[in-house]
């Protein structure tokens, strides 16, 4: 009986070890892509093996499919390209909940925006308490533009036409508390308007994914969505395919008042930016970096960032929104502090 015992309990220990070998297999092995989900990044894309202890980190992201998923797990890469052995895990995350795990030291690396930092910073709502731990390593992309986007056959060019009109708009945001519905929400507040006004005017106002939102515009139960993303987005640009969409434009007021409350900055989306869009556009923008807690080791920061400097043209495949990252643009990580690993290679390496 014992020897039997012993038996089941090696065979349950390999089981474990397989599963556990499988588990990371299918991770680092997820394809990354671009935004319409076509790999951009090739395999044989090498650099030099970096001398230096492997890593074992764990990176919060967003959802499977996303962005920010495929950015994560191609960070991962260029670790292990640099530093082979190294163990890089991606989670699925959500950006406020990144921002806590990141700055409790449950979770290594987070991606979120500047101005969300910012917010946690200074202990601003959506977090209870100050986390003033926070540092960058790189930024992913910047520009991040916030788009209303709404049926253009409703006639509204403005948040403030909607204000006047009173019209009970059904609208969907992205994650609540995520930075993308808090800019959407301010912005709104900024011209007048509260969720419960909307509400009171017959509308309707849910937090749903992007993809799913525009289903639903599809199928009209809702008429607008917002978001802060890259411009063009390919499900902005795939919607209006089926749907007659415009842009709402931000008054200078709605703006400023915008950026003094989260750090975004304002942008213009020209014409042409999508077809449907006639006109140039005025709005606020943010900027989507990878951070860090300030009790990394400043080595392993350091080697981060120089894992992806090595990988760079590998990197900038992974996803359309890293086309344009160089060493220079890595470093624009305002209003947020920068890890003193990171600055020390970004010294290094003027």
């Amino acid at each position: 009986m014992k020897k039997m015992k012993k038996a089941l309990c090696c065979l349950f220990a390999a089981i474990l070890c397989i599963g556990a070998f499988s588990g990371c297999s299918t991770e680092t092995g997820t394809t990354t892509g671009n935004a319409s989900g076509e790999s951009t990044a090739e395999k044989g894309d090498t650099a030099p093996v970096s001398g230096g202890a492997a890593m074992n980190l764990t990176i919060c992201g967003g959802s499977i499919g996303g962005a920010w998923a495929s950015i994560g797990e191609g960070t991962g890469e260029v670790i292990r390209r640099s530093f082979p052995g190294s163990n890089v895990a991606y989670e699925v995350g959500q950006e406020a909940a990144n921002v806590a795990l990141v700055s409790s030291g449950k979770v290594d690396l987070g991606i979120a925006h500047t101005g969300l930092l910012k917010l946690a910073g200074d202990g601003a709502a959506p977090f209870n308490k100050e986390m003033d731990n926070l540092r960058a390593i790189t930024v992913l992309y910047g520009e991040a533009a916030q788009q209303f986007i709404i049926k253009n056959d409703l006639g509204f060019q403005t948040l403030e036409d909607i204000k006047n009109a009173q019209y009970g708009l059904k609208i969907n945001f992205n994650t609540k508390d995520s930075f993308m519905e808090l800019v959407g929400k301010a912005c709104l507040e900024a011209a007048g308007i509260t969720y419960d006004d909307l509400a009171s005017w017959g509308g309707a106002v849910d937090f749903i994914s992007m993809g799913s939102s525009l289903d639903l515009m599809r199928d009209g139960k809702i008429e607008a969505y917002s978001n802060v993303i890259q411009v063009p987005s390919s499900n902005v640009v795939d919607a209006a395919t089926s749907v007659d969409l415009t842009l709402l434009n931000l008054s200078d007021d709605v703006i400023q008042k915008v950026n003094d409350q989260l750090g975004t900055y304002k942008v213009t989306i020209p014409a042409g930016a999508y077809s449907f869009l006639k006109n140039d556009v005025n709005t606020v923008a943010a900027t989507v970096v990878l951070f860090a807690s300030a009790d990394m080791p400043d080595e392993t920061a350091y080697n981060i960032v120089k894992a992806i400097d090595e990988n760079m043209e590998y990197f900038k495949g992974i996803h359309s929104s890293l086309s344009t990252l160089d060493l220079a643009a890595m470093q624009e990580v305002s209003p947020v502090e920068l890890h003193p690993g990171a600055v020390k290679y970004y010294e290094e390496h003027k």
